[in-house]
């Protein structure tokens, strides 16, 4: 056979090599597909409002965040949402204050605040 030839006497023909990295290769590329999938459809699902930005610390999972500055300009609607008195603003304020995290080299954002232990401390002022 002048097509199946070996690499040494008794070896595996090269053609079988030639099969299996194939066959390797189109597993690899099926493998990455379905990555690339799977994280497109897990950052439609974890979209949110503009505002918001996923950070994160090196080694600690991450979470949604909103800078101070946007936390700050959400406090009217905060306050109708939750249906707060208009004297709320003031705790609200000491709040974001109190939740601010500083940027760092482990963060890629600016100061931020947690958008979660925020939305927490907020149940726990009704």
């Amino acid at each position: 056979m002048p097509f199946a030839r070996t690499s040494k006497a008794g070896r595996v023909p090269l053609r079988v090599w030639a099969v299996f990295l194939t066959a390797l290769s189109l597993l690899l590329l099926f493998f990455a597909l379905i990555a690339h999938f799977a994280e497109s459809r897990l950052a439609q699902k974890y979209t949110g409002p503009e505002y918001f930005r996923i950070c994160e610390k090196s080694g600690s999972m991450p979470y949604p965040c909103i800078s101070v500055a946007n936390a700050r300009t959400q406090m009217n609607r905060i306050i109708q949402e939750r249906k707060l008195a208009p004297e709320a603003a003031a705790q609200i304020s000491q709040l974001i204050v109190k939740l601010t995290v500083p940027a760092s080299a482990h963060v890629v954002c600016i100061d931020h605040v947690n958008a979660l232990q925020l939305n927490l401390a907020l149940d726990k002022l009704r």
